[in-house]
């Protein structure tokens, strides 16, 4: 049966080095903001060892990725004290698990929910895939993000009569992952290699210009963190213990698109 050679397994992680970014943005009728992530790209590859012309069909590298907080907030405040604020959020610090689509198998790119496959996503081997005659065979396989949020440049208050405009004043998110290279075996079996932690962070303060139109102020931070080297094995951190490949876990994208709470206030307590 064919085995890993755990010495010719390889990781490296690629951003572009640039910082996040905020620009206006208009989705349907309503004006707002776009946080906009730079790139980040993980490349791996494993070397699987046997006899020349062995099966090897079916076994699957690729990443699981995990979200384990998830910031995301934004202040409104009204154009005087009296007409109020609101704290939006949507914030949690609920592990869930980073896949395209409905996700109803572990990998980030999905081999079941249109996720990219082959040697630039999930890449499991297909039928009539063998061992070469040299005795091995390298796998690769690709993952590539870029988060990104959206937020609106007003809200109405709904405490404070008439419903008065609240202009966006403040957000701030953070995005933090674990992010992970997995080999499976046709027969099921799982083999964390390697992982490595990165975080996508925008913080910052708006204004209303001279026509009353909500603009970008300050950007308190702006940053894209990548951890690196990789680290061997599995994640040690007790939060991901037993979890990294749990499909009970909710989906990322499901738990960041939930109704997020307003907490309206007649002055500017939230904003």
């Amino acid at each position: 049966m064919a085995t890993i050679d755990a010495t010719k397994t390889t990781l490296t992680m690629t951003v572009p080095g640039t910082k996040p970014t905020v620009a206006p943005m208009v989705v349907t009728t309503q004006d707002g903001f776009y946080f906009d992530s730079p790139s980040i790209d993980a490349n791996g590859s494993i070397r699987l060892k046997g006899t020349a012309g062995e099966n090897v069909a079916n076994w699957t590298l690729g990443f699981v990725q995990l979200k384990y907080i998830g910031t995301n907030h934004s202040r409104y405040r009204g154009a005087t004290v009296k007409d109020g604020s609101i704290l939006v959020t949507n914030s949690n610090q609920i592990v869930c698990r980073d896949t395209f689509g409905p996700g109803t198998d572990i990998w980030y790119d999905s081999l079941v929910s249109g996720g990219t496959t082959g040697p630039t996503g999930t890449n499991k081997l297909a039928a009539g895939t063998v061992i070469p005659t040299a005795g091995f065979l390298d796998v690769p396989a690709h993952l590539f993000d870029q988060p990104h949020r959206w937020w609106a440049s007003v809200e109405q208050n709904p405490v404070v009569a008439g419903k008065p405009n609240n202009f966006l004043h403040y957000t701030v998110i953070e995005l933090l992952f674990c992010t992970m290279l997995v080999a499976q075996e046709p027969g099921g079996k799982f083999h964390l290699l390697k992982h490595f932690y990165w975080n996508v962070i925008w913080e910052h303060t708006f204004k209303r210009d001279g026509t009353g139109k909500v603009i970008p102020d300050k950007a308190v931070r702006l940053q894209q963190n990548l951890q690196r080297p990789s680290h061997s094995g599995n994640p040690r951190d007790s939060k991901f213990l037993g979890k990294e490949f749990d499909l009970k876990l909710p989906v990322s994208n499901t738990v960041s698109r939930r109704t997020p709470a307003k907490i309206a206030a007649k002055d500017w307590k939230q904003g």
